[in-house]
């Protein structure tokens, strides 16, 4: 009966001591810690507490922060409960010495109508302003591009939503990209393409309108986020200025570099803000952003210095384009690509002398889709890499085969398209003379088609492994010759050891006598140049017998022999 009775005075023992060592805790921390009464009176307080406030109804020199800095940004709710409460936020204390500070406040409230106080609060303070300072320096450089000062692309995404989220309705956006400047990177340098870029943006920020938010969104690309674009006709004026004053001559360390741009317009569609959820609005601003930039793409296929005004037909391509990709990848890995070869004959003995290899994609749902089909999702997302490489991989043991059975002799070749992707890699020619010795083919044997698009423009690395190859013996051809305004330069400035005649040039149906003449001066010019010349998409009898007669040494196409698998690769002469 006595056990219960003559164990209290340990626990109350046990009690007091707790707390004794809770208080010694409190008083030792950094943090500033109280205990103050509803009406204001300091009861308790660390030293640093101490330190940092002082009561009431006290002045203290040092500037120490009275308590109802506190107690009036604590909410009310929080003060007024009948049960009391708790409460954790962020509060600014200006002291003298640090204006502006931040401290992180934890309150506990209860309530004791007992007491003088009517109650208390527990406050616990501790300063964040270091924290808070450096979290708004990230913040900052998050959102500013370290190199021009603009925004990023995330940055202005958050832009988009804020105000499509305040019911804007006029709306629209310029990416804008410069012209070249994979050019200006390899033959100035990169510091000087820094320079460039920085000029740009600086040029770019003087020719749109003062409210207008300019972004950067890409090594070359910028964003044009306007307000009040009512009409596309506005915004293609506006983009027009943006390109006059952006285009010409650029002088940086007295090197001249010449500006163009080409710029894509969305302007958004004030029927899809009014259906839009709030909740959606970074969604929106992250499609609109990709409708300028499918109009820019479009704007790129048509040359230099060209605008182009985003459109629902451009947006199903870009969509359209988007999911060819994806499924092209997924398609990869699951082997559904298949190579079909398709012979070469030559026009003089009539006999088969060689096979290029082309792509199939047996495609789940659109069926058999040819290479062109395909080719150009593949090079925008980088597939295009490792599914060249494994073309050229199928492609020489194909050849190896039909080399060990009989099908075709030692002088027969393959010819495989490369990619500018492929040739721009400084591995390619270690990649395609280990290839050639594992198959146990000599280099003359394998042909790489390139075509004209390939080797113009900024396309350094790519010359320079062309030019490798054929030191080591490959041949290289220039494929669909005749679809670009500099192919003539692509014979003798790059140089090659066959000329593919695109079959827009190869004398097809309705082709005239100066047609004729034409193909023949290019022959005879290749011929000069030490090329021979492979013509294309054959598909009459009478083109075949105009091609022979202008002097083409080799044809191909379904008149000739269509493409087959590797399997059932048999090719009679013709």
């Amino acid at each position: 009966m006595n056990a219960p009775t003559d164990s209290q005075p340990n626990m109350i023992d046990h009690e007091s001591g707790a707390l004794a060592a809770l208080r010694e805790l409190l008083h030792a921390s950094d943090a500033a810690t109280l205990v103050i009464g509803l009406d204001g009176t300091m009861i308790d307080a660390n030293p640093a507490g101490r330190s940092l406030f002082r009561p009431p109804d006290h002045t203290h020199p040092g500037g120490r922060l009275p308590l109802n800095d506190v107690i009036d940004q604590i909410p009310a709710a929080v003060l007024a409960g009948a049960d009391g409460g708790s409460w954790r936020g962020q509060i600014n204390l200006a002291t003298p010495s640090e204006p502006g500070a931040t401290y992180e406040v934890t309150v506990v409230v209860r309530h004791d109508p007992t007491t003088v106080q009517q109650g208390f609060m527990a406050v616990l303070c501790r300063d964040i302003t270091d924290q808070v300072t450096r979290t708004e320096h990230l913040q900052q450089q998050l959102r500013h591009d370290a190199a021009t000062g603009l925004l990023t692309r995330t940055a202005a995404l958050g832009s988009l939503a804020t105000s499509l989220a305040a019911g804007r309705v006029d709306l629209a956006v310029l990416m804008v990209d410069i012209d070249g400047m994979g050019d200006v990177n390899d033959s100035l340098g990169h510091r000087i393409g820094d320079r460039v870029i920085l000029a740009a943006a600086h040029r770019l920020t003087t020719a749109v309108r003062p409210d207008d938010i300019v972004a950067r969104v890409g090594g070359d690309e910028f964003a044009v986020l306007c307000h009040g674009l009512t009409s596309a006709d506005a915004a293609d004026e506006l983009a027009d200025r943006v390109r006059q004053v952006l285009m010409g001559r650029l002088t940086v360390q007295q090197i001249d570099v010449d500006l163009s741009v080409s710029i894509g317009v969305a302007m958004l569609d004030p029927q899809t803000t009014r259906e839009l959820d709030p909740r959606s609005c970074r969604e929106a601003s992250e499609q609109l952003l990709s409708d300028a930039d499918a109009a820019l793409h479009a704007a790129k296929r048509r040359g230099r210095s060209n605008t182009a005004v985003a459109s629902p037909h451009l947006r199903a391509e870009a969509r359209d384009r988007t999911q060819l990709a994806s499924d092209l990848a997924r398609g990869f890995r699951q082997g559904e690509l298949r190579v079909e070869y398709q012979p070469i004959f030559s026009a003089v003995t009539e006999k088969p002398v060689a096979a290029e290899a082309l792509m199939r994609w047996e495609h789940p749902t659109r069926g058999r889709l040819e290479a062109g089909q395909f080719v150009r999702a593949a090079e925008e997302t980088g597939t295009i890499g490792p599914i060249g490489d494994w073309v050229l991989e199928q492609a020489l043991a194909a050849a190896q085969g039909w080399m060990n059975d009989g099908t075709v002799n030692d002088r027969f070749s393959v010819h495989v398209n490369v990619s500018r992707q492929q040739l721009s890699s400084p591995t390619f020619v270690t990649r395609v003379t280990d290839l050639l010795r594992e198959h146990s083919m000599r280099p003359r044997q394998l042909v790489i088609e390139a075509r004209e698009a390939t080797l113009l423009g900024d396309a350094h690395d790519a010359i320079r492994t062309v030019r490798s190859l054929r030191r080591v013996g490959v041949r290289v051809a220039l494929d669909n010759f005749g679809t670009g305004s500099d192919a003539l330069s692509l014979m003798t400035e790059v140089g090659a050891d066959l000329l593919k005649l695109d079959g827009s040039l190869a004398l097809p149906t309705g082709s005239s006598e100066a047609d004729t003449r034409v193909v023949r001066s290019l022959v005879m010019l290749a011929h000069a140049l030490d090329m021979e010349v492979v013509a294309e998409r054959v598909t009459g009898v009478e083109q075949l017998r105009r091609l022979r007669s202008a002097g083409c040494d080799y044809v191909q196409g379904h008149l000739v022999g269509m493409p087959s698998p590797p399997d059932r690769f048999r090719p009679p002469a013709l």
